[in-house]
């Protein structure tokens, strides 16, 4: 893995805790990096900005992964004027309007949260972005979904999510009528929990999904958590790895892609420096692949990548832990030899292995 790429700003800003959640995009000799920022409480100990989350919408882009750390960054929820998380970020082609997918809070009721969606006819106006309007579906107001993800192929467009108990569900439309699901019945896609070596195990959240062209295959990277040690119905935040799956189609039926069970980045174990070291990172979190490609078809050559993911070093955080006070920072991993520039749409700014 990669040196951390956007860590927490200095104390006061509007990410000065964490980013996390990234969306990346190579564009016109950029990348551009959309993440949910967590921003500490003031000195008398009240909430920073409007919101009761501490959450909101970063920008930042930079013609270099290298870069985008010491780049200016944009706070995008007073753009919106309310507070906005887990961003994904596509070009949708029939329509030539870049969207931006997130989720708000439901303002009391249930779910908890709600599928929204912003357009821009160019990412790099950062003030093109229209309001978050609502993604209209046929969902009930009677349960928990969360991270939404859409992918496309030749006739449809599919939003998935997951829901917190180890299930991922998806809607479909047809492309012409994205980004409208309201006739869209949602089905369950997959559930997957089990138990290794290291104990229990669920699938949680942040599913993110493409086509492998060479293989002629779609790929599922889903996120799963431990319980919590003395929590009862609790996951562990610091114990979060990456599973694969993978499908003829985006309605399944989906497969384990490991060899052996949660062999891909599910033991942070196995990442390490370029120098040998092992990484400090405790788990793998809500990671998305670096793609040349910037379309509704997320379509990547073959199983060989760069990704971007949230991490942090979680050994002297305890189990008392306060979910908005984790340090998440970014980086890339890649599971592949050679240069970061052997899978990348642009230049790494990273040295090269020997």
């Amino acid at each position: 893995m990669s040196p951390p790429v956007i860590r927490a700003e200095p104390r006061g800003a509007f990410d000065d805790v964490a980013v996390k959640d990234p969306s990346i995009v190579y564009y016109r000799g950029k990348y551009h990096v959309f993440y949910t920022s967590k921003a500490s409480r003031d000195a008398t100990g009240s909430l920073k900005f409007f919101d009761k989350t501490r959450a909101g919408l970063g920008y930042v882009s930079a013609p270099t992964l290298a870069q985008l750390n010491g780049a200016p960054r944009q706070y995008l929820n007073d753009l919106f004027g309310e507070i906005v998380e887990a961003p994904q970020v596509f070009y949708y082609t029939p329509q030539k309007l870049w969207y931006l997918i997130a989720q708000i809070p439901a303002q009391g009721q249930r779910p908890n949260l709600r599928p929204v969606y912003s357009t821009n006819p160019d990412i790099e106006n950062v003030h093109g972005w229209s309001k978050m309007m609502p993604i209209r579906t046929n969902k009930a107001n009677d349960d928990f979904w969360i991270d939404f993800w859409v992918i496309c192929d030749g006739h449809n467009a599919h939003l998935f999510y997951t829901d917190h108990r180890g299930s991922l569900f998806q809607l479909s439309t047809p492309r012409e009528k994205f980004p409208d699901f309201g006739d869209s019945v949602d089905e369950t896609v997959l559930t997957e929990r089990g138990e290794d070596a290291r104990g229990p195990w669920r699938l949680h959240e942040a599913s993110h999904i493409y086509y492998v062209k060479s293989a002629r295959k779609y790929l599922a990277l889903l996120e799963a958590v431990r319980p919590h040690p003395t929590k009862p119905n609790y996951w562990d935040s610091r114990n979060r790895f990456m599973f694969a799956m993978i499908a003829d189609k985006l309605e399944g039926p989906w497969v384990r892609a490991e060899a052996a069970p949660n062999s891909f980045a599910g033991d942070p174990a196995r990442l390490f420096l370029a120098s040998g070291e092992r990484a400090k990172y405790d788990q793998v979190s809500h990671f998305e692949i670096v793609r040349s490609g910037i379309d509704e078809r997320y379509e990547l050559p073959d199983y060989k990548f760069v990704l971007l993911f949230q991490g942090f070093d979680a050994k002297r955080t305890p189990a008392t832990f306060n979910y908005d006070d984790l340090p998440w920072e970014l980086a890339l991993m890649r599971n592949f030899d050679g240069p970061w520039e052997q899978r990348l749409p642009g230049p790494s700014g990273f040295p090269q292995n020997p």
